[in-house]
């Protein structure tokens, strides 16, 4: 018998005794306030009465939710005060319908034989009927709930053997909700059998039956080997990444399943019976406190606004489409040169947003005059370019198309936005911008100047940049590589023991996003606070752990050297960057020499004439000049 069918059968139950409950409880009170039974004359005339009322004790139920116990399978006090309402409602009903079926002297269902005549019902009479329909009522849901329990503990005595042994990590709220839930559902095939936490007030007592152990992280493996345990549930949802990192060295050296119940952000702590039980997954482990969202302020920003992306369908650009969406943009125009990443996020979106609300634009940036095109139908008010080339390698291999798309992409974008009037452009750029020692970084940092000449040159348009680190998940990172290889048996590429970077998840980096627009006033770079860098090697054998294996042991790791235009460390800040604050601590802003305009114009203008022509050389040398500081090794470049 499936869960429905199991429900459905409950409730069925339940309303069938609700009704003897009511018909007993007449009887009851009838018995308990005048010390006789009903005359057997008068019980045919009582049946049209007894329907009546039973109808109104159901309705009242009905109407003030006293059935939802069948869903959340268990009763609690809230449950017996909405029953104690119905019951009332249920009485003053019966009341009322005495009252509207008195003929002024016939003898029928409207009356009882009190003492020796027959008599409308009496108000006394119908609060006991009342009280006992209560009690009676409470005792029924008690017995489902007994009929739940003796259910659920002949599944597990039968199926005990079979069930994963499981030990939860976190004694508190959660971890009393994940015993109450496992135990609930033995059907899940889990059983806890012990549970873990730090505080040393609990070591000693139990979770509806389950004892808590002396001991923290520390005595982790050495219970799972003394409870045979085949799975760890982490049930903090505040969990730190040192302490998930921790307990996941320590499954991993036992060879045993970690799993977690719920994260911070999907938590209510006050009804935690919805909770998941899912997946540790790399986020988790390099979570760092979440950007502090100024809810208003990006409201205010977005809401009402005709929204233009560029790179639409990327990793950013999707997720800021999906964002100012959320956020009740007046419209949302999508502009990709990818053609089937453009069908995929039709179809998303299809789904989750009224297809009135957006347009999927097919077109390049590099086309100045499909851009005009696009500000001239749809009008756009905030224009964000995520639109790039971004693969490192790659733009080695190509540097030309780098500059033509990173470049006058980004050129194209502003002038249009200028001639139509767009209230503000925010360019996604990269900490790769920084002291760049490839094309690509160097691409973007020139991006990173042509907004701030174009904030300098035109008054109408507000330009600013955003930069960030890598971001997980994002297409071309190195995590999708990774689990590739993870899946292949090994072994996993690491460039260098010692290559760190900064990460973000994409969530965040549009959060960053989304306040910095709502922020920018012109010409700053915005930038993250990014915390501590992490290491490339730490990232992998955490993702090896993950899929349930020893780093080095069962899956090998390998180092490969750097590649062409990698650097081991990258940068958030150039020499010449002052720091400034913003009303959010996790948002800085860097504010660069002003540009001489006019120079940096010809100089760009004399990049784009001459790009087709140039070699190598040419162009890396053209590059150095606007971009002071950038190394680049010029071997192994195609134009």
């Amino acid at each position: 018998m499936n869960v429905k069918t199991k429900r459905a059968l409950l409730l069925l139950l339940l309303v069938v005794w609700d009704v003897l409950s009511v018909i007993v409880a007449i009887n009851i009170g009838v018995l308990v306030t005048t010390g006789r039974h009903i005359p057997r004359s008068q019980l045919d005339d009582m049946t049209s009465f007894l329907t009546i009322v039973t109808i109104c004790y159901i309705i009242a139920n009905v109407l003030t939710g006293s059935y939802k116990v069948i869903k959340k399978r268990k009763a609690e006090f809230g449950d017996a005060m909405r029953l104690a309402i119905a019951c009332i409602i249920g009485a003053a009903a019966t009341y009322a319908s005495t009252l509207f079926m008195f003929d002024g002297g016939t003898k029928n269902f409207s009356y009882f034989y009190i003492g020796d005549s027959f008599t409308i019902m009496p108000l006394y009479v119908l609060y006991v009927i009342c009280v006992f329909s209560w009690v009676l009522m409470i005792i029924g849901r008690m017995g489902t709930r007994f009929f739940e329990m003796a259910n659920n503990y002949w599944i597990t005595v039968n199926n005990r053997d079979s069930m994963k042994r499981v030990l939860i990590f976190g004694a508190g709220e959660a971890g009393s909700a994940l015993v109450k839930k496992l135990q609930e559902n033995p059907q899940d095939n889990r059983i806890p059998v012990a549970a873990i936490d730090c505080n040393e007030n609990i070591w000693g007592q139990s979770i509806g039956g389950v004892p808590i152990l002396n001991g923290g992280n520390e005595i982790l493996e050495s219970s799972i080997k003394k409870f045979q345990i085949d799975e760890v549930i982490v049930a903090i949802p505040s969990a730190s990444r040192k302490l998930l990192k921790d307990v996941l060295a320590s499954c991993s050296n036992e060879k045993v399943n970690m799993l977690r119940f719920g994260t911070i952000e999907d938590v209510d702590l006050s009804d935690l019976s919805n909770t998941q039980i899912g997946n540790i997954n790399l986020e988790d482990l390099l979570r760092r406190d979440s950007v502090d969202l100024d809810m208003e302020v990006v409201n205010s920003f977005i809401r009402d606004k005709v929204v233009l992306v560029t790179g639409g369908v990327g990793s950013i650009g999707s997720e800021i489409c999906r964002q100012v969406l959320s956020f009740g943009c007046k419209f949302l125009v999508i502009v990709d040169f990818n053609e089937n990443g453009l069908f995929e996020i039709n179809n998303e979106f299809q789904a989750k947003f009224d297809t009135s609300r957006y347009v999927t634009i097919l077109g390049s940036i590099r086309d100045l005059n499909r851009l005009r095109e696009l500000m001239a139908k749809y009008k756009p008010s905030v224009v964000f370019h995520a639109a790039a080339h971004k693969h490192v390698p790659m733009m080695e291999i190509n540097p030309r198309e780098a500059i033509k798309n990173n470049v006058f992409g980004t050129l194209n974008t502003c002038r249009a936005c200028e001639e139509f009037g767009v209230e503000k452009f925010i360019l996604i750029s990269t900490d790769k911008a920084v002291n760049p020692t490839n094309i690509m970084g160097a691409s973007k940092r020139i991006a990173e100047r042509v907004v701030g000449m174009m904030n300098a040159r035109h008054k109408g348009t507000s330009y600013a940049a955003v930069r960030f680190g890598n971001v997980l998940g994002s297409n071309g990172s190195v995590v999708p590589v990774f689990r590739r290889q993870i899946e292949a048996g090994g072994p996993v590429t690491v460039t260098h023991p010692d290559m760190c970077r900064y990460f973000m998840t994409i969530p965040e980096a549009v959060q960053l996003v989304l306040e910095a627009g709502a922020m920018a006033k012109g010409s700053e770079t915005f930038v993250l606070d990014m915390g501590e860098p992490v290491k490339i090697y730490d990232l992998a054998c955490d993702l090896i752990r993950l899929y349930g294996y020893e780093p080095d042991e069962e899956i090998k790791i390998e180092f490969t050297g750097l590649r062409q235009g990698e650097k081991l460390f990258e940068e958030i800040q150039l020499g010449d960057e002052a720091v400034e604050k913003t009303p959010n601590n996790k948002i800085f802003i860097m504010k660069s020499v002003p540009e001489k305009e006019e120079e940096l114009k010809d100089k760009i203008s004399e990049l784009g004439e001459q790009l087709t022509a140039m070699s190598m050389d040419e162009l890396c040398g053209r590059v150095l000049e606007l971009v002071p500081g950038f190394k680049h090794n010029k071997e192994g470049g195609q134009l």
